[in-house]
Order: C-alpha cells, then sequence, then structure tokens
C-alpha cells in the first residue's frame, strides 16, 4: 500500500483532476453517481462513496487533509473522520481486499494522468496584463 511518488510541482489543475479520479472509482465501485459523490447529498451510499474517494486521496495520492478538505468542499476534521472510518472497516479481511483493488485502479488512474502531464507539459494560466498607470 504505497503512495504514488512524485516530484512535486503538479498545479492545481492536475491535482483536481486526481480527485476527480478518486470520486470516479469509489462512485463506480458503490454504484452511486459521480455527480451526487460531488454534491452535498447525505444518503449513506453517498456519504460511503464520497469517504472512500477521500481516502484514497490520502492514502493512494498522498494528499493532506487541508488539500482533500478544500478540494472537497469539507472541513479538515471531516477528512479526518472519513479516514479513519474507512481505515476502521479494514480489519474486514473482505472489505480490505476491496479497498486493495481500488487502490490498484487509482493508482493506474493517477499514472495516467501524470503521464498526460508529463506530454503535454503544464496548463497555460492566463494572467491578466495590469494596465500602466
Amino acid at each position: 500500500m504505497t503512495g504514488i511518488e512524485w516530484g512535486g510541482g503538479l498545479s492545481a489543475f492536475y491535482r483536481r483532476k486526481i480527485v476527480a479520479a478518486a470520486r470516479e472509482v469509489s462512485a463506480l465501485s458503490c454504484g452511486v453517481n459521480e455527480g451526487d459523490v460531488r454534491a452535498n447529498l447525505r444518503k449513506s451510499d453517498v456519504a460511503f462513496a464520497r469517504q472512500l474517494a477521500m481516502y484514497l486521496c490520502h492514502v493512494t495520492a498522498n494528499m493532506s487533509l487541508r488539500e482533500i478538505s478544500a478540494a472537497f468542499g469539507r472541513d479538515r476534521t471531516t477528512v479526518s473522520h472519513a479516514c479513519h472510518a474507512i481505515e476502521d472497516q479494514r480489519d474486514c479481511p473482505t472489505f480490505d481486499r476491496q479497498v486493495e483493488l481500488l487502490e490498484n485502479e487509482y493508482r493506474g488512474r493517477i499514472r495516467a494522468i501524470i503521464a498526460d502531464a508529463a506530454r503535454a507539459g503544464p496548463p497555460l494560466e492566463r494572467k491578466k496584463l495590469r494596465q500602466a498607470s
């Protein structure tokens, strides 16, 4: 269960793609709509998928709780609770194996995102020019 190692420097653009990949993987595995995971729905299946996505971001993508909380629009303590909740359930061998498979799928998606970033280079950020006074 090692995380993805990158040399840093990924822009916010690629971090958003990595978070979106976690949402997609967790939504698909839980049988919920990815848009629901992004929304503020509190249904138990959607909330679980969201917790799983947060856990994947923290454990597999090595994102800090603060980064995850900003990406998901949640408090840092909520992200911490989500990670602990998933980790506590990993005592069950069946659940642990399922999460391990999801981590592998997510790692593959992260590698693809990083490979695309390496090929394309950083996205251009357009800055407004200041008018000389």
